[in-house]
């Protein structure tokens, strides 16, 4: 009953929140309009009824519909001790109604709501430059009310620009996990670019896009739900997790697994945006006999909210293959961040050759690096707003062939950052570290010795921030392009 009550609960966010939220597509097992829909409808009705009325009449509807919450709290207070149908019904309405108050700033259009934390850092842009460096950057976040990319120099200026709508790309996001009713409720992670300035990215569990440097479309992927950040192929095509929709009876899924559940996917691309290759981590991991870490947590059940949340694939270039004899050019790592796992298979993703769970915990990023080593941004959630229970997020060097991993950066009160999601990082040739702390809306770069020698605060307001997913150097020299304007 607890389980229905809170599907119940969540139905609504997943029609309107979108960021984080679970709803399976259509043709899946919710195809008819759901008591959500008609909710959300229901409110939308209702803001323009709002404007229509005064204040007394206001008052009036509101005290109405405190009556009618307070006879359905009587009625949940009977029907828990019972745990009946109306239980289910009864809460299911509360926290409906709850969602859609809290939705409104959003579905108006007055706050970005699923965007914004409290600042922990002072200043706006670009707050300090002692890098010496005349270098680009490129940043994917939420930016000046909306989704965007943009390349900017050391001192904050801005070169080129791109606002990233899902509503403007995908005139139908019905395929979207989470159906996005405005560009609020939808959210892209990283960007990856051209040296003609092309940029590819993904809305999360929704479509991808390519767009040249003006921003027009030069290729979509309706219907396909991709999810997380892509990754470049040395053949020109991109990798990305993928997503579908499972809801078979068990005997048709293989054990430990069982439905419904949402199944993550690797996905590749050829670079004309064509899907040319997908492998399901299901049978991965059954392939490879990983049953014992299926089950490690003594839970059967697949969660509907994703048993991996593969949230990077990324290949190992032939330029590194030489510094990881274990492993071969094209072999790709993924990242399972619900398994505090990070797995490297071949480029069929056929084999596991290499795996380890830790010392990172919901980790993001993991990267090859010289040397045969591999980084990766440990986020290391304790389930508080500011890492005060576990000392905060922190970046890792691993080496895969012995398994032994030292902190480069974080962890230490000196070195303090924190974001339970999201967020990356790069090596610079420097050896410095270009650090995302995504839901601190923060980027800055460390020495190998902890200095910040840059820093940028993506500031909402006096108080607030938001989300900064990604910030990627680049030298002058990797662009073709000596003119971004456009017409």
């Amino acid at each position: 009953m607890a389980n229905e009550r809170g599907r119940a609960r969540d139905q609504i966010a997943r029609s309107a929140c979108g960021p984080g939220r679970a709803r399976p597509p259509p043709g899946g097992r919710v195809s008819a309009p759901t008591r959500a829909d008609a909710a959300l409808r229901r409110t939308q009705n209702a803001q323009e009824q709002v404007g229509l009325m005064d204040k007394a009449k206001l008052f009036f509807f509101l005290g109405a519909g405190a009556l009618v919450l307070g006879g359905t709290f009587t009625a949940g207070l009977y029907s828990a001790v019972r745990e009946n149908k109306a239980y289910d019904l009864v809460w299911g309405t509360l926290d409906e109604a709850k969602t859609l108050y809290e939705e409104l700033p959003n579905l108006r259009g007055t706050e970005p709501i699923h965007f914004l934390r409290p600042a922990r850092y002072e200043g706006s842009g670009v707050t300090g430059n002692t890098s010496g460096k005349d270098d680009l950057i490129l940043l994917s976040g939420f930016i000046d009310g909306n989704n965007r990319a943009r390349l900017i120099r050391r001192d904050g200026t801005v070169v080129n620009d791109w606002e990233l709508s899902a509503q403007a790309l995908f005139p139908d996001t019905s395929f979207f996990r989470d159906n996005p009713q405005t560009d609020w409720n939808a959210i892209t992670h990283g960007t990856i670019i051209t040296p003609e300035g092309d940029i590819i990215f993904s809305f999360e569990s929704g479509g991808m896009a390519r767009l040249d440097r003006c921003g027009k479309p030069v290729w979509t992927t309706p219907g396909i739900v991709n999810h997380h950040s892509p990754n470049w192929l040395e053949d020109g095509g991109v990798v990305i997790s993928g997503g579908r929709y499972v809801d078979k009876p068990n005997s048709e899924i293989p054990w430990p697994f069982s439905g419904p559940y949402w199944e993550d996917l690797v996905f590749k691309y050829d670079a004309d945006g064509n899907r040319v290759f997908e492998k399901a981590l299901t049978e991965l991991m059954i392939e490879n006999g990983m049953e014992a870490v299926l089950t490690s947590t003594g839970f059967f059940k697949t969660r509907v909210g994703g048993e991996f949340h593969l949230n990077e694939v990324e290949e190992l270039p032939a330029s590194l293959a030489a510094d990881f004899p274990m492993f071969e050019a094209g072999d790709l790592m993924l990242s399972l961040r619900n398994r505090n796992m990070i797995v490297v298979t071949d480029a069929a993703v056929t084999k596991i050759k290499w795996w380890k769970i830790g010392p990172f915990i919901r980790q993001h990023d993991p990267d090859w690096e010289k040397g045969g080593k591999i980084t990766v941004f440990d986020n290391h959630s304790d389930e508080s707003l500011d890492g005060s229970r576990a000392g905060g997020s922190r970046i890792w060097q691993i080496d895969p062939a012995t398994g032994e991993a030292v902190t480069l950066y974080g962890g230490r009160d000196d070195q303090f950052m924190y974001s339970p999601e999201r967020s990356t990082h790069q090596t610079q040739p420097d050896g410095n570290l270009m650090i995302t702390e995504a839901q601190s809306g923060r980027a800055f770069e460390v020495t190998p010795a902890g200095k910040i020698v840059w820093e940028y605060v993506n500031r909402y307001d006096a108080g607030r921030v938001t989300w900064l997913h990604d910030a990627e150097v680049f030298e002058p020299s990797f662009f073709t392009v000596t003119d971004w304007t456009c017409d």
